[in-house]
């Protein structure tokens, strides 16, 4: 879940002690406070505030993500790895909704909505793969992946620990539920030796891409989803939840 990074950040900074001065502190429950305040933080903050240490969310540099993985035996097989992923768009979200986060947060749905208009991803590719005796390659090159219109709903279940008298939040399952207008991939250098046959396979990616989105989606999700409930605990055991809010 790539777009997940623009609220984790933007948590950090509505919920940190030094909180800049043109924005509002919210208090218990205050959905439209919170996501307001968020909101005005991607628009005033695109690249950050490093005087806090807080890295700029137009650029997120997610970790490598392996795709698919067999084993190299048969007559069809894959292997396809992302490397040096870079995303950016993320400073363009909006967040729609945020709600559940109560005095108590364990007895209420903690859910956040964001939408992003679009979405860039490059990085680099490593595919190995062998189909019937027609087609098999080892090979590496560009990827870039467009996501547009996003629309992502966030899901957090949560407990509370405590230390020195204070609450402390720690995610134990995070549920992304994501919807696209439109994804587009193109893979450079595919067939290094057949530029036809690459020309062929992206304009089958284009042509088809609904149903390439559903077969990888399922892939991509749990390893961002385990990236952004990482993210999201950092920042919780750091701060308490009590001194979150007003």
């Amino acid at each position: 879940m790539r777009a997940l990074v623009t609220f984790v950040i933007c948590l950090e900074m509505v919920f940190g002690a030094e909180l800049p001065t043109d924005i509002q502190k919210c208090r218990y429950d205050e959905g439209d406070c919170i996501k307001n305040a968020i909101n005005l933080l991607i628009r005033r903050y695109p690249k950050g505030l490093p005087k806090l240490g807080i890295s700029p969310f137009n650029d997120f540099r997610p970790g490598d993500l392996q795709l698919f993985e067999a084993p190299q035996v048969g007559s069809m097989w894959l292997n396809f790895k992302l490397i040096n992923q870079v995303i950016n768009g993320c400073e363009n979200a909006t967040v729609t909704h945020v709600s559940g986060f109560q005095q108590d947060p364990t007895k209420a749905k903690v859910e956040i909505g964001l939408r992003i208009p679009r979405l860039v991803h490059r990085s680099q590719y490593k595919m190995q793969m062998r189909w019937l005796s027609m087609v098999q390659t080892n090979t590496t090159g560009p990827c870039y992946a467009e996501f547009q219109n996003v629309s992502l709903t966030l899901n957090l279940k949560v407990i509370v620990r405590y230390r020195q008298e204070k609450r402390y939040l720690k995610i134990y399952e995070l549920m992304p539920k994501v919807e696209l207008g439109r994804f587009f991939l193109e893979l450079g250098d595919l067939y290094q030796h057949n530029l036809d046959l690459t020309l062929v396979v992206n304009r089958f990616y284009r042509e088809n891409w609904l149903a390439l989105w559903n077969d990888i989606e399922p892939k991509v999700s749990p390893s961002f989803s385990r990236s952004g409930a990482q993210l999201l605990n950092n920042i919780f055991d750091t701060i308490s939840y009590d001194d979150m809010f007003l």
